[in-house]
């Protein structure tokens, strides 16, 4: 019988934040699968570890996954990706692929689990809390109220139409993009038609609030998450 693939969500940083479902499947799979190379530089392990101490003595798969925006090669790099786990499936052990935050939002998970179903592995997903959700608690705030809608954002692309879009916008994977977000947040929070937030880091000891546009850093930081609310 072929093992379980899981995709494990372990927050946004606070290891106290791990569901008991997340603690549970992690103390029980056989083998636990990082998508960095080294797992000392690997933030879901280091969130996960405090929760799970039983993770230093077990078998980890970590291999790093390279980046790119070039479809083909992103298609090439999953397909290998996958392969790298398959046969201890097909063996029988139950493989944890440990995601930051929830692994249905944004993540590598997404890919190997479709290469997974193909082949009839079973998949199971285990929730985590959002980078998002995790930035409003630090903030304080509510994300939306009434009939207020919630847009979720890629900072990959031009934005001009997304922010005009009603209700709260959360802009995620800024990257190398946010000297260019950041000029079009400012304008728009000078013109007094939004409040703009961002979190770094959340929930880790390293963790930094931004209460406006303007004081959002210019260098690229890959755990930021944006968060823009309408001004009423």
């Amino acid at each position: 019988m072929a093992g379980i693939l899981y995709g494990v969500g372990v927050g946004p940083g606070d290891s106290e934040l791990l569901t008991l479902k997340a603690v549970r499947t992690l103390k029980e799979a056989d083998i636990i699968c990082l998508p960095r190379a080294d797992k000392e530089q690997c933030r879901a392990y280091q969130i996960a570890l405090p929760a799970v101490p039983e993770l230093k003595y077990k078998k980890i798969i970590s291999l790093d996954f390279e980046m790119t925006k070039d479809e083909a090669e992103l298609e090439r790099l999953h397909s290998d990706f996958y392969q790298k786990y398959r046969k201890l499936l097909v063996d029988g052990f139950d493989l944890c692929f440990l995601t930051i935050g929830d692994p249905t939002v944004y993540s590598t998970f997404g890919y190997i689990m479709k290469y997974a179903k193909k082949d009839g592995i079973e998949v199971e997903v285990i929730n985590g809390i959002t980078a998002f959700c995790g930035s409003a608690a630090s903030l304080g705030m509510v994300l939306a109220e009434g009939d207020e809608d919630i847009h979720i954002i890629s900072g990959q692309k031009n934005l001009d139409d997304d922010l005009k879009l009603s209700g709260t916008k959360i802009i995620m994977k800024s990257g190398r993009n946010i000297a260019q977000i950041k000029e079009k947040l400012v304008e728009l929070e000078a013109e007094g038609k939004i409040n703009v937030y961002a979190v770094i880091d959340c929930g880790m000891e390293t963790e930094k609030i931004f209460n406006s546009a303007m004081a959002i850093p210019d260098n690229s930081r890959y755990m930021m998450t944006i968060i823009v609310k309408e001004c009423k």
